[in-house]
Formats: structure tokens, sequence, C-alpha cells
């Protein structure tokens, strides 16, 4: 009927013209109606696909998904096959019709092994069953990717995935790789979260090695970097207790730097002061271990703290500071072996005045007053060390005498 298809084909110009000058909503309908026109198979065809883009444009899902069912049912040869999957599989994913998605970037990877638009059907599927939590399937579309793209803009992405999925599955010989294949491929998406699970892994294999040199490499790279908290405390212990004091600090000061140091037991902040101090670095000592006192809940754990600020008071020639630690504490425990701790430091506070003899006077009064197998010998000690420079001869004898007669084997050292 040369009349009829003459007016579809005014309708397909007008439909076009509409198409082209974006007013989608007006061009749908006519594309819709030329499906029962006398146009031309190919002209029929271009016009349902073009149905298809309207609703893509209008982005109604369910309108996409009906337009190019009817497109691919009718035209199931056309090139624009793959693209009309593409498109049909995105707006199943928008209505969470996850998946029908999945059937149809199936049949686009195994009916159109050419197609342009193959890559990123590999790329979506694997995103959609990770979606779905199904991590093998999720793993083995991103290594389908991997082996046919090796090129593939997506790569970094699919390794990223991959050791994920590894990484959660606890197969970290699989994980490493590919994370660390990811974070090289792009440094400024995966670089981090690649790397906290690097770290991690290495952390739960307890391979000190490696782990330190990538906690290092991480701080070094991004300063701010949020290293697990747990880990930065086990490798600062690890050092401390090796006495590696600077080892220590590094890793104990990041922890103490973290969003989150309450999420550990904060004797951390006891032992990186204690490193600190062991390095001279008094004025950071004394901020971790006013950090600690102002979390520690355990009143011997807090006397214990007092007693090490103060020596670290003493040691940045802050006597008046020192002296009122040991005030507080002589007034929190007024008698036993705290108590002498604190006379103790006090006795070293008059030391660090200058006031040698009455330096002296205090450590004699300790080892009077304590009969302790580890206070008394060292009050002995200070006291003879403290007469000897207050130039008064007998009576740092005296104190040397009792120490070698009482505490022989202390005094030998």
């Amino acid at each position: 009927n040369p009349t009829a298809e003459r007016a579809d084909q005014a309708k397909l110009l007008k439909a076009e013209a509409l198409y082209k000058q974006g007013n989608f909503g007006d061009a749908a309908p006519i594309y819709e109606a030329l499906r029962a026109s006398q146009l031309s198979p190919k002209l029929r065809a271009e016009s349902a696909y073009k149905l298809g883009w309207c609703y893509v444009q209008l982005k109604s899902a369910p309108r996409i998904v009906d337009a190019f069912r009817y497109f691919l049912k009718a035209f199931p040869d056309n090139p624009q096959a793959p693209s009309a999957l593409t498109q049909r599989a995105l707006a199943h994913q928008e209505t969470k019709n996850y998946d029908a998605a999945i059937n149809d970037l199936n049949t686009l990877i195994t009916s159109y092994p050419a197609a342009k638009e193959r890559e990123a059907a590999l790329q979506q599927k694997a995103l959609l069953l990770g979606q779905q939590e199904n991590a093998k399937a999720m793993t083995e579309a991103f290594q389908q990717l991997l082996k046919e793209y090796p090129k593939s803009a997506a790569a970094a992405q699919a390794h990223y995935y991959i050791g994920k999925a590894a990484f959660e599955a606890k197969d970290y010989k699989a994980a490493l790789p590919a994370l660390d294949a990811s974070r090289k491929l792009n440094k400024e998406q995966y670089y981090t979260p690649a790397t906290v699970r690097i770290v991690s892994l290495y952390f739960y294999q307890k391979n000190r090695p490696a782990l330190t040199t990538e906690v290092n490499n991480f701080l070094a790279a991004a300063p701010e970097a949020q290293v697990p908290g747990e880990i930065l405390h086990w490798l600062g212990i690890e050092y401390y207790n090796e006495k590696n004091f600077a080892a220590a600090e590094k890793y104990l000061s990041a922890l103490g730097r973290s969003e989150n140091p309450a999420g550990v037991n904060p004797d951390f902040w006891f032992y990186l002061a204690d490193a600190q101090t062991k390095q001279g670095n008094f004025a950071a000592a004394e901020v971790s271990y006013e950090h600690y006192l102002r979390t520690a809940t355990d009143p011997a754990a807090k006397v214990k703290t007092l007693l090490a600020l103060g020596a670290t008071k003493i040691s940045a020639h802050k006597a008046d500071d020192a002296q009122k630690i040991a005030e507080e504490i002589m007034t929190l425990q007024p008698e036993g072996r705290v108590n002498a701790e604190a006379r103790l430091l006090a006795g070293d506070v008059q030391i660090e005045r200058g006031r040698y003899e009455e330096a002296g006077r205090v450590f004699m009064g300790v080892a009077l007053l304590y009969d302790d197998p580890t206070i008394t010998p060292r009050a002995l000690q200070k006291a003879a060390e403290a007469y000897q420079k207050a130039g008064k001869q007998a009576e740092a004898d005296r104190a040397a005498e009792q120490l070698r007669t009482k505490y022989p084997e202390f005094a030998r050292g």
C-alpha cells in the first residue's frame, strides 16, 4: 500500500526530527505506533531501537525493558542487539531484577563474542554478582574479563575485587597478588583499600618483616593513612619488647593519631611514653603519660604512671611538677611500697634542685622506714650518692656500708 507506506515514512521523519531535538516524550509514541507500519524491515528495526533509546533518555526503566524486549524478539539478528541487551540489563538492574539483568548480560557475552559491548558486559555482570554477595561467581566473571581483555580499563577494579573476595575467604595467597596488581594499576582509587587489606593479611599471618615494610610504605605514601589500630598496637608492642624504642614510638605514635585509638587497650599510651622517654623525647612522653592518665581506670596503673611521669618531669628539668606528683601519690597512698616509691621520687626532686644533703636525708628516711629487697637497697645507694655530692663523706660511707652489709649482691651490681 504505497499511500500507507508514505504516511508511515512521514511519521518516521517527524519522530526523527523530534528525537534530534531531544523531545523524546513526543517522539516515543510515534516510534511505538510504527511497530505495525508498512515500512521496510530495516526502518521498522531502526524505529523500534530508537523507541528504546527514547525511554533510556526519559529514564523509564519498565518502558526500556518493554521496548527492547520487542526489538530483540522482532529483530534478533540486528547489529544493535548487543546494545539493546546492555540497556535492557541496566534497566533490569534499576528495577532490582538482578537475575534478569544477569541473563541479558550472559546472552550478550555468549552470543556476541565480537561485540564491542561484551567487555563492559563482563564487568557489569561481575559487579552484579558481587552485589548479590556471590563472591565465587563474581571472581570467575572478573577472571574471564582479565583473560579475554587483559588491557581492559576495568582491570584494576577486577584485580581489586578478586583480591578482596580472596581476602574475605582467608585465601591470603590468592589475595596478595590481586590486591597488589589493583593498586599498581590504579593508585588513586585502589592504593588505600588494597593496602589496608595487604597490611591486614600480613598481620593475620604474623609476618612481621613484610608487615613492617607495608606499614612503613603506607605511612610514607599517605601520612594520614588509617592503619587498623590493632595492627599498630601489635607492631609497637613487639618492637617495644625488643627494646627497639624508635620503632615502637613510630607505630604507637601513629596509633595515637588515629581516629579510634579507644578501640584498643589504652595501655599503649604508657608504652609509647616510656619509649619516648628512653629516647630523651621528654616533652612528648609527658603528653603520652597524661593521655594514659585520662583513660586508665585501674588505680594501680594510674599510680605506676604517675611515678613514671614524675621521673620524666625530672628528666625534663621540671622539678616543681615532679614534686607535686610525688605529694599527690603520697596522699593517695600514705603507706606501703607505692608510698616508698613516691618518697624516692621526692628525693630525686631534691637532686634535680641541687639540694644533695636534703636528698640524702630523704633517701635514708626511706631506707629506715621500709625493709624491702628492691626499694631499700635503691634508697641506700641513692643516699650514698647524694651525700657524696653534698660533701658529707661520713654519711655517704655509712649508707654505702649498710648497702654492702645488708644487700651485698645489689652492691656488687
